[in-house]
Parts: structure tokens; C-alpha cells; sequence
């Protein structure tokens, strides 16, 4: 088991890694939340992963006198909408989740967003608790307290920071996850050491067939160490203010354009990957970047098993203009995250529309 306390300004939350923690949850909840027995416990899933732990979550629950109230969405990015939204405030307002109650959000990104949304305007917000299903909420979307839902405009447009009180990490959910979703996962662990670590980098490198291999000890290592990256991150930058924080949307401003105009039938963490290819070789087209480095970064991608090109076109200009409408811009110029070696991110507005089309049109060939 381990332990990490993340400060994000005024507001703090426990972050637990613990292989079966799933299984004592209630009685974590009441000990860091709740006072009072029968108090409400919300919690949002979605389908796949209900079946999978909606019974022991509730057994558990249930033990520590916690009134459980479960409210299933389909799987997938489509139900990351203001729609589901107002779906979760009729199941909050029907099952009386009060100031006093708990949102917990049991899933991946999808759900700890959605949920997360909830939680933080419910009552002008109400305690959230997340406890990740899968490897990318477990290395990323579970620590911040970023929380949004897409809108037609495009994704992530409306939001709230909204940070849990507890992160529940429990290592062994990942044992049901497809290949697939494993791999997709990991695009954000490369993420982070590429921005931050040259030496988790060649961690990766080394240890990475022992991470898709789901070995407990290079999967606990593999947790943490994303943990702490992106907690040092959110504490010295807990809103995006001062753009440190904005440094982890690196592979992203391509990455969400792909992820949005291919309807979400990519995993988001496929969408990063190639949005990190398309970065680093918009670094090298800058002069900021080594072309050893983009081959470097190009194939532990490729190791890790996600695509480094785009085998389904989408044109060019579709993909320019929700580039246009991302929520990154300052001042009407797109900002990129991009690199000037392992480790050493800038972030540049002055990046013509040409050159990005050029790039992008790089991951078709």
C-alpha cells in the first residue's frame, strides 16, 4: 500500500494504491467522510464496470452503513454530455443526496468526469470520491480535479476543478481489462515522462513488457510514480494559471481534434499517442527538436502498441478547424505543447496553420 497526499490550493486529496482496496471502500469513505449512519453514497458507473464491482462496492457500502444509490450510464465518450449531466442531478435529487451525501465515481475517465462534473456544481458541490477502473484514470484522469462533459463545440468545453477528497486505486481491477485498453492507457504514462523525466522514459523503455503484462510490482512502481509526477504538477499550478499545468495537455491539441472528428471510435488514449507523434514532429518542423528524439518518443509508441499513423483519413480541414474551437487558446492563437528535448516542454502560439496541417497530414502517409 501507499500513500500520497495531493495539495491542489486550498483543497486536498488522499490518493491510496492498494491491491483488493475496492473491497473495504465503505469503510475507508467512513472513516475520512461521514459521521452520521444511513448517510448517501452516489454512486456513478458505468454499465460494464457495474457488473464487474457494483456488488462488492455495494457489499461494502452496506458494511460500513452507507445508504448506496447506483446510477449506471452506457459505456463510452457519448455519454460525457450535458445531457447525462442533468440525468445525474434527476437521480441525485430523486435519491435525496444532500450537502451530507457522497458522489463516488467507479470507472474510467468517462465516468470520473461525468461524475466529477456532478459533484462539483450538485449543490454548488458536494465530496467526491474516485475510485479508477482503469489504467488511464489510474496514471492521470484520476488526479486534479479537472471534471467536464463534451459539448457539440467540442470536448472538455464545459467544466468545473472539482478535486476528490479520496482517490481509491485499486491495481487489480486492471486484471479485466481488454489488451486494447491496457495499451491505450499508457499513452498518458509516456506522456508524463517524456514532458518531465528522461529517466522514467528509459524506465519505460526497460520495464515496459512487465507493465503490459499486468506484473504487480512494475504496475504498482508504474502507478506511483505517475501519481507523484502529476501531483508535483496540479499543486504548483492547481487551475491552469500560471501554464505549468498546461504542459500535461502535451499530444492533446491534435490528440482531442483526431478523438472528436473520428467520433470517438478511437480510444482517447490513442488519440494522445498520435497526437504526441504529430507534436514531436512539429517540434523537429520548428527547429526545436531532434529527428533521434521524434523516432525515439515514435517507437515506444509504437512498443507500447498504440498507432503512430492514422490509418482512417479525416480531412485535413475538419481536423484544422476543431483545433480552432480547443479551450487551450489565449488571446485567439491555439497554444502547443511541444518539446525541446526529453523533459524540457515549451509551450508557442505562433505556430502557423500550414505547418500544423503539414504535420498532421504526416500521420496519413
Amino acid at each position: 500500500m501507499s500513500e500520497l497526499t495531493v495539495i491542489q490550493g486550498s483543497k486536498s486529496t488522499l490518493v491510496r494504491v492498494e491491491a483488493g482496496l475496492l473491497s473495504g471502500i465503505g469503510t475507508l469513505i467512513r472513516r475520512l467522510l461521514v459521521r452520521d449512519s444511513g448517510s448517501s453514497c452516489a454512486v456513478v458507473s458505468d454499465r460494464t464496470v457495474a457488473r464487474l464491482f457494483g456488488q462488492l462496492v455495494r457489499r461494502s457500502l452496506a458494511e460500513a452503513e452507507l445508504a448506496a444509490h447506483f446510477f449506471e450510464i452506457e459505456p463510452g465518450e457519448a455519454s460525457k454530455s450535458l445531457g447525462a449531466a442533468a440525468k445525474v442531478y434527476d437521480f441525485l435529487a430523486a435519491a435525496g443526496v444532500g450537502r451530507d451525501g457522497v458522489v463516488m465515481a467507479l470507472g474510467g475517465g468517462v465516468v470520473g468526469d461525468l461524475a466529477g462534473f456532478a459533484a462539483g456544481t450538485w449543490m454548488r458541490g458536494i465530496p467526491l470520491v474516485i475510485c479508477p477502473t482503469t489504467m488511464e484514470a489510474d496514471v492521470d484522469a484520476s488526479i486534479g480535479g479537472k471534471t467536464a462533459v463534451n459539448t457539440a463545440a467540442g470536448k472538455n468545453l464545459v467544466g468545473v476543478f472539482h478535486p476528490p477528497v479520496l482517490v481509491a486505486i485499486d491495481p487489480n481491477c486492471l486484471a479485466t481489462l481488454a489488451a486494447r485498453d491496457v495499451r491505450a492507457g499508457l499513452a498518458e504514462s509516456v506522456k508524463h515522462a517524456v514532458v518531465f523525466s528522461p529517466e522514467f522514459l528509459a524506465w519505460h523503455e526497460t520495464r515496459l513488457d512487465e507493465v503490459v503484462r499486468l506484473e504487480p510490482a512494475a504496475l504498482s512502481e508504474l502507478i506511483e510514480r505517475n501519481i507523484r509526477i502529476k501531483s508535483d504538477v496540479v499543486s504548483r499550478d492547481p487551475e491552469e494559471r500560471s501554464g505549468e499545468r498546461m504542459l500535461l495537455n502535451f499530444g492533446h491539441t491534435i490528440g482531442h481534434a483526431i478523438e472528436a472528428r473520428a467520433e470517438f471510435s478511437l480510444r482517447h488514449g490513442e488519440c494522445v499517442g498520435l497526437g504526441m507523434v504529430a507534436a514531436c514532429r512539429l517540434s523537429q518542423r520548428l527547429g526545436l527538436l531532434d529527428a533521434a528524439v521524434v523516432d525515439r518518443v515514435t517507437d515506444l509508441l509504437a512498443r507500447v502498441g498504440l498507432p503512430t499513423r492514422l490509418e482512417h483519413a479525416i480531412p485535413a480541414d475538419r481536423i484544422i478547424e476543431t483545433i480552432g474551437s480547443d479551450k487551450k487558446r489565449r488571446g485567439g492563437k491555439v497554444r502547443y505543447v511541444l518539446l525541446e528535448g526529453i523533459g524540457r516542454p515549451v509551450i508557442r502560439d505562433d505556430v502557423a496553420p500550414t505547418v500544423v496541417r503539414e504535420v498532421y497530414e504526416s500521420l496519413l502517409a
